[in-house]
């Protein structure tokens, strides 16, 4: 039966960015993703026009009106290698009736023709000979407008690739041919390449993203046989230190293809151990032998456990049982991760320059159309992929200003001004007239902390700040413990008086040293406080001890300790009046398993230079829902106290942290609970005061920082590209017709490509309209007081993460309400 009749036509359809052309193809976006409203403009206007290339390549369709045939594919006796599967329905026996270029899954078959609704055919497998019964059962037809469609011409893409003799691993394809090795490690880099068609603003399109995959030359019995000599035999501790070294990683077994995640390893089976398939009692090493034709050498070796998802909630995860000998590692252990050497050169071969990108991307598309069966087999299906990739016209912002002592005025060069904020000064002083040091006194140490001291007194009579002279408290030992001693023995010490900074300068990055000292002195007493770490002090040896960076270096850190007295660095012209802006991310906790920490940045201010911050954990997204009523109820009643009893006319929300597969939610829950928060505190307000307040105006956005999308600058001519300026905006061809969004490239980067992030706007009733919200994006993206350039993401959602990754990493419990109007976590 059809899944649908006609062209369906959904919302939006006839009004978008190509001035009135119907879409085609609206049905195979999902219904509950929509949030543009039909005939919504989402283009905007501000800024100088820049021609660029997206990694994207457009797709026509040849045929008008076709039905998808769908087949559910069965195999008796079973048959489990997915490949021999694939391999059996490329048999003449199956060709000669459907020929060869149909798409199969593993389990589901799509044809273009209808077939007689059950067929049985016989295949010899391609090991043993045995004749096997291939039944096929029609389950399905689907029109063009499915959304199932999507998902189908997916497939065909894999099956391009199958043709072009690329391997896929997981879900991704790669050139094993095309490798490069790191020799010190004995590893492999393939270069690859992620897919994906979906609709875009006028089109379906191909997004064709690089990837690259390690994979280790020696095979986990190799790293097993290390182990087992390193441990002198003992199974136990071998078992603890692979359980340690490779638990949660993903392995691959080359002769499917397939990865894996390892769980653990079991020595308690091996290759002799016997399981029962189809009623018949066979052991793992004969299962390995008949199914992928591979030899177990040694029988002598413990079997590495793999689990899987559940097939369906409720049910035991799925296990996988694989043999060291045949299986490798991918990626990058920790121990790799700290050699620096090994790390510059793997990028190397993985950091690709805009240029590389065009050029690869642009030999795929090559490749795709030099090759017959490619060809033929996009032929068969009705499909035309472009000859290049997608143009589109973006848009470049004008730089921000930064205003900063009085009336200067200055601007950064390619999005950073480090040099700026010397000269110029700072928008807004602290008081740090009372502060402590904490740290060690003896030899290079207390030279070090002297020498800080002095450089933080000249820096504050440059960017006016009152800085009174420290009282320096020395620690007899440097554990853990010796470290919070002397904290409360300095806070002791001066009991009853205001501290405005707490210095403390530890001797190493040890976590439980910071843990412990971030935790009391941001939850149990509370003060604002700066931990430095003295190895970034010090100078190198080969520097005769001196740091030659030294002066910028205490700038910076002297730059937070102003923001976390209460200071401000620079403001950016953002001419909005009565507006609160919010931005909300999560991070995980590391100490409790399935929980997430919530955190709530929010201005508080006309100038947007003032920021409120709230956490709170939980373990499912309804709590989350909870959490953001509660967040922006507090938020509201902050504002409120702040701005002489009035509350904002509009909240602009930014939500970090949120996949595609979460939109229907946020759409249809968090949105709500935030209206009704909205509303609930506007009618509180109104009973306290006794006069009217306009109910507060919402615009609720996504910000995603994960994209595939990558944007190139066309250069000098249409075969060279680079980076994009830093306030490049796109919202247009590559932008969804479904979605209220944009692309913000807001930074400048020197080596490799620029990744832009993705605004999705799924409610605003704010009336800013599409070139507004492009611009305040922007403007946010300068007032993280961090780092003296644009962030990737606006400001409130990069203090949201920073907040909640101290209070997850470190605090794991409330800062004090003390210190929340202040950047304490920095």
């Amino acid at each position: 039966m059809a899944s649908g009749s006609g062209r369906g036509r959904g919302r939006g359809s006839g009004s978008n960015n190509s001035g009135g052309k119907t879409q085609d193809y609206y049905g195979t976006i999902q219904p509950d993703l929509f949030v543009r409203q039909p005939g919504e403009p989402k283009v905007g206007s501000s800024g100088r026009a820049q021609r660029c290339f997206a990694n994207f390549i457009p797709i026509e369709m040849e045929k008008a009106d076709y039905s998808i045939y769908q087949f559910h594919v069965e195999f008796h006796p079973q048959v489990d290698s997915k490949h021999m599967r694939e391999t059996m329905l490329l048999h003449e026996n199956v060709t000669d009736e459907i020929g060869r270029f149909h798409v199969f899954d593993g389990m589901i078959l799509y044809l273009t023709e209808e077939w007689q609704q059950n067929q049985e055919i016989e295949v010899p497998h391609p090991l043993t000979g045995d004749l096997i019964r291939v039944i096929f059962k029609q389950t399905n037809r689907f029109l063009l407008d499915n959304a199932q469609t999507i998902n189908i011409f997916n497939t065909i893409i894999r099956r391009c690739f199958d043709e072009l003799k690329l391997t896929q691993l997981g879900r991704h394809y790669f050139n094993s041919k095309d490798a490069r090795n790191v020799r010190e490690y004995n590893m492999s880099i393939l270069p690859g390449f992620e897919t994906a068609i979906r609709m875009y603003e006028d089109q379906l399109m191909l997004c064709v993203e690089n990837r690259f995959k390690m994979v280790r030359r020696d095979s986990m019995y190799d790293l097993l046989k290390k182990e087992m000599q390193a441990c002198q035999g003992n199974r136990q501790r071998v078992q603890e230190k692979m359980n340690e070294m490779f638990g949660g990683s993903t392995i691959i077994t080359l002769y499917n293809n397939k990865l894996h995640r390892f769980t653990r390893l079991d020595w308690s089976i091996s290759p002799l151990s016997e399981f029962e398939k189809d009623g018949q009692p066979i052991t793992l090493k004969r299962y390995f032998k008949m199914q992928y034709d591979k030899d177990i050498q040694f029988d002598e070796q413990p079997i590495i456990i793999s689990e899987g998802k559940p097939k369906q909630p409720g049910e035991p995860p799925q296990v996988n049982y694989i043999v060291p000998e045949i299986c490798f590692p991918t990626g990058l252990t920790d121990e790799m991760r700290k050699d620096f050497r090994m790390m510059k050169e793997i990028a190397q071969h993985t950091r690709m320059s805009p240029q590389q990108r065009l050029n690869e991307t642009r030999k795929l598309v090559h490749e795709f159309h030099g090759n017959e069966n490619v060809q033929a087999c996009l032929n068969y299906w009705g499909i035309r992929l472009s000859e290049d990739l997608a143009n589109v016209n973006a848009r470049v912002l004008k730089p921000e200003p930064l205003h900063a002592d009085g009336a200067k005025k200055y601007e950064g060069r390619n999005a950073e001004w480090a040099r700026g904020v010397k000269e110029a000064g700072i928008y807004r002083g602290s008081d740090m007239q009372n502060w402590i040091v904490v740290g060690p006194n003896t030899g290079n140490s207390g030279m070090l902390i002297q020498k800080f001291i002095g450089e933080a007194g000249r820096l504050a009579q440059t960017l006016r700040v009152q800085l009174g002279d420290p009282m320096c408290v020395p620690i007899r030992g440097v554990s853990p413990n010796e470290y919070l001693e002397g904290v409360k023995s300095a806070v002791k010490e001066v009991a009853g008086a205001d501290v405005h900074m707490l210095v403390v300068m530890l001797v190493d990055d040890n976590k439980t040293r910071y843990d412990s000292l971030k935790k009391y002195l941001c939850v149990e007493c509370p003060i604002p406080n700066q931990c430095i770490n003295l190895r970034t002090l010090a100078g190198k040896a080969s520097d005769g001890g001196e740091n030659k960076n030294f002066g910028s270096i205490v700038l910076k850190i002297f730059l937070q300790m102003i923001c976390k007295t209460g200071g401000a660095l620079w403001k950016v012209n953002i001419p909005l009046t009565e507006t609160m802006i919010v931005g909300y991310d999560l991070y995980h906790d590391s100490t409790l398993k399935g929980k997430t920490v919530g955190a709530c940045v929010s201005t508080t201010t006309g100038d947007y230079t003032k920021f409120y911050s709230q956490t709170r954990p939980h373990e499912n997204p309804t709590q989350l829902g909870n959490n953001l009523t509660h967040f922006v109820r507090k938020a509201l009643k902050k504002y409120y106290d702040e701005n002489n009893n009035t509350l904002p006319s509009r909240l602009i929300l930014y939500r970090d942290g949120a996949g595609d597969g979460q939109i229907p939610y946020i759409k249809n829950t968090e949105v709500k609970l935030v209206r009704d928060a909205c509303d609930m505190v506007t009618e509180r307000a109104a009973k306290l005061s006794g006069k009217v307040h306009k109910s507060v105006k919402l615009a609720f956005i996504i910000v995603t920082k994960r994209v595939n999308m990558r944007i190139l600058k066309q250069g000098a001519s249409p075969a060279t590209a680079i980076n994009p300026d830093p306030g490049t905006v796109v919202d247009t061809v590559v932008t969804r017709p479904e979605r209220m969004d944009f692309y913000l490239v807001p930074q400048f980067v020197n080596q490799g490509t620029v990744t832009p992030v993705s605004y999705n706007i799924i409610f605003d009733d704010t009336e800013l309209g599409p070139d507004k919200h492009q611009q305040l994006a922007f403007k946010l993206c300068h007032l993280y007081y961090n780092w003296q350039g644009t962030v990737r993401v606006p400001a409130p959602c990069q203090y949201a993460h920073k907040l909640a990754f101290l209070t997850a990493q470190s605090l794991h419990g409330d800062s004090d309400e003390k210190l929340r109007d202040k950047l304490f976590f920095l």
